[in-house]
C-alpha cells in the first residue's frame, strides 16, 4: 500500500489592496442594499443508482480544489481610521462549513414557494464581513425530485467572470468527475495595524521604484508619454460627456427601497431564441429588446407611454482572454432602452445599433479611465459620498447585464444544471437590476428586485416572453406587412400596480419565481 503525503501550499498573494472600484462596493454596501452579486441554480434529479448530492459531499468536492482559488479565503482587512481602502488577507481561522450550508434536511421535499421564501431569505442577508465574503446553500430535494442551490458572493471580492472559479469550486464541465483529497494551506499576511505597517512599508518602496521607471520612460520616450497623457485626458472628457452627465429620466423602477429581495427568473428556450434572432442580432440583443418591451408594457399600465428612452447600465468584461482572478475588471457603460419605442421591430433595430456603435467606440475605456482617476485623486476617506452620487438613480435607472456561463453542460456531482438566474445588486433608489445568463444556447432572465418597491416584478416572466414570441412572429419578418402587424401590445386593464400577472404560453409558470 502507498502512502501519499498530503501536498501543502503556501499563499502566493497574501495580501491585496482593494482597487477603488472593488472599494466601491463596500461604500455601496448597506443593510438595505447588500452588494452580493449570486445565482440561483436547480439540478437535474439524480439519474439510476447516482446518490442525491449532500452537503457533505459537497464539502468534500470543494475541499480538494479550494487551493487553486486562493481569494476564496481572503478575509477584510479594514485601513486604520479609514485612511485607504480596506485590504485582502488569508483568512486563518477558514471553515469551509460555513461556506457551504445546507438549508434544509435531504428527506425534505421542498415546494416552489418554500424555494422563493428561502432564496429570497438568503438573498436579502448581508455577508458577514469577519469571514470571506461567500457562501453557497444547498437544497438537496426539491418537491420535482431536482436539486437547488443559492449563491452570493461579494461584488468587492468579484465581478461576473471571476465568480465562476468559486462556483467551480463544486461544479463540474462533465458528469462522473471524482474528488481530490484536500490540500493543507498556509495563510500568510497579517492583520491589524502591526501588518498594515509592514504593507506601507512595501508598498513605499514598491511604489518609489515605479515612480524611478516611469520618469525614466517619460524621459527616454518623451512623446508617447505625452500622448498616453493626452489620449487618457480624452477618454475621461468623454465619459464625462457620454456617461456621467446626461440624466436618467424619471421613472416608476426608481425609489427609495428596503431590505428585502425576491429573484424571478424566466428560461427562455433555443427554439423561441432561434426564431427571435430570424429578425438579425445577437442573442444580447434579443435580450435587450424584450427587456426593453417588458418595461414599456409596465410603463403603459399607468396609462402614460414612455416619451424617452430609460437609461441603463450595462457593464462591460475589461478582462482579457483568460483572465479570471479576484477583483472587478469592469466598465460601467450606459446604453439607451428604447421604451420609448412602439414596435418592437423599432426596438429592435435601435438596440442593436447601440450596441454595434459601443462596440467600434472606446467608451468602456473611457469610464474605466474616469474611474481609475477619479479614485487616485479623490481621497479615501471622501470617497463615500463621490460613490453614492455616481449610483444615484439620477445617474441611471437600472442595470441589464449579461454574462456567458461556460460552453456546454454542467454539473452538481453528477446532475446537470437545468436552471441557471444570476443576482444583480441594486443600489439604493434602484427597485430593479436583470441579469441575463446564456447557458446551452438558451437564455435565462434572473429579475431581481426589492418586491415591497415593485410588486410587479412577478409579471416581468411572461412579458419577456411575450415579447420575444412577437419578435419571432413571421410578421415581424415581414417589412410589406407594415408596423402596424408588430404595434404594441394593448395593456392589460388596470393600474400599474393592479394589474393582472400575464401567462405564460410555453407549459411553463413564468409568474413563479425561480425554481
Amino acid at each position: 500500500m502507498t502512502t501519499t503525503t498530503p501536498q501543502t501550499v503556501q499563499s502566493v498573494q497574501s495580501v491585496r489592496r482593494l482597487s477603488a472600484l472593488d472599494g466601491s462596493f463596500l461604500r455601496l454596501d448597506t443593510p438595505q442594499s447588500p452588494m452580493h452579486v449570486g445565482w440561483s441554480a436547480v439540478f437535474a434529479a439524480p439519474d439510476g443508482d447516482r446518490p442525491r448530492p449532500t452537503i457533505e459531499a459537497l464539502r468534500e468536492r470543494a475541499a480538494g480544489r479550494v487551493h487553486e482559488v486562493p481569494w476564496c479565503r481572503w478575509r477584510l482587512d479594514p485601513s486604520p481610521l479609514g485612511l485607504t481602502e480596506p485590504r485582502w488577507i488569508d483568512d486563518a481561522r477558514f471553515d469551509l462549513d460555513a461556506h457551504l450550508v445546507q438549508l434544509t434536511e435531504p428527506g425534505d421535499r421542498v415546494s416552489a414557494a418554500s424555494f422563493e421564501a428561502l432564496r429570497s431569505a438568503v438573498l436579502s442577508t448581508p455577508l458577514d464581513r469577519s469571514r470571506p465574503l461567500w457562501q453557497i446553500f444547498l437544497v438537496p430535494r426539491l418537491e420535482d425530485g431536482r436539486v437547488g442551490m443559492i449563491g452570493k458572493i461579494h461584488h468587492a471580492l468579484v465581478d461576473g467572470i471571476a465568480a465562476l472559479q468559486i462556483v467551480r469550486l463544486v461544479v463540474d464541465p462533465e458528469p462522473d468527475l471524482p474528488s481530490r483529497p484536500p490540500v493543507d494551506y498556509r495563510p500568510r499576511g497579517r492583520g491589524g495595524p502591526i501588518g498594515w505597517a509592514l504593507d506601507a512599508a512595501q508598498r513605499a518602496v514598491g511604489d518609489g521604484v515605479s515612480v524611478v521607471r516611469a520618469g525614466a520612460d517619460a524621459v527616454a520616450h518623451p512623446r508617447s508619454s505625452a500622448g498616453a497623457a493626452a489620449r487618457s485626458a480624452k477618454l475621461i472628457a468623454t465619459a464625462i460627456a457620454e456617461d456621467v452627465l446626461p440624466a436618467a429620466p424619471q421613472s416608476e423602477l426608481n425609489g427609495r427601497i428596503g431590505p428585502r429581495r425576491v429573484l424571478v427568473g424566466y428560461h427562455a428556450p433555443r427554439e423561441l431564441l432561434r426564431a427571435a434572432r430570424g429578425n438579425g442580432g445577437t442573442l444580447n440583443d434579443v435580450g435587450l429588446t424584450a427587456v426593453a418591451g417588458a418595461l414599456r408594457t409596465l410603463a403603459l399600465r399607468d396609462g402614460e407611454a414612455p416619451r424617452e428612452p430609460l437609461k441603463t447600465m450595462v457593464p462591460v468584461s475589461m478582462r482579457r482572454h483568460g483572465e479570471d482572478g479576484a477583483g472587478n475588471q469592469i466598465a460601467m457603460v450606459y446604453m439607451p432602452l428604447p421604451v420609448h419605442l412602439a414596435s418592437c421591430g423599432e426596438r429592435l433595430e435601435f438596440v442593436r445599433e447601440q450596441t454595434a456603435r459601443l462596440k467600434h467606440t472606446d467608451r468602456p475605456e473611457a469610464t474605466q479611465a474616469f474611474v481609475e482617476t477619479a479614485g487616485g485623486l479623490v481621497p479615501p476617506a471622501l470617497r463615500t459620498p463621490v460613490v453614492r452620487a455616481l449610483a444615484t438613480a439620477r445617474q441611471f435607472n437600472l442595470t441589464v447585464s449579461q454574462s456567458p456561463a461556460p460552453r456546454g453542460s454542467l454539473y452538481l456531482l453528477g446532475c446537470e444544471l437545468d436552471e441557471v438566474y444570476s443576482v444583480v445588486p441594486i443600489a439604493q433608489g434602484h427597485g430593479l437590476a436583470i441579469g441575463m445568463v446564456r447557458y446551452r444556447q438558451e437564455l435565462f432572465f434572473g429579475c431581481y428586485a426589492d418586491p415591497d418597491m415593485l410588486p410587479e416584478v412577478h409579471e416581468l416572466p411572461g412579458l419577456l416572453e411575450s415579447e420575444l414570441q412577437t419578435l419571432a412572429a413571421p410578421a415581424v419578418r415581414r417589412p410589406a406587412a407594415g408596423p402596424e402587424a408588430v404595434l404594441e401590445r394593448p395593456p392589460a386593464s388596470g393600474g400599474r400596480r393592479g394589474g393582472r400577472a400575464a401567462t405564460a404560453g410555453n407549459g411553463r409558470a413564468p409568474l413563479v419565481p425561480v425554481g
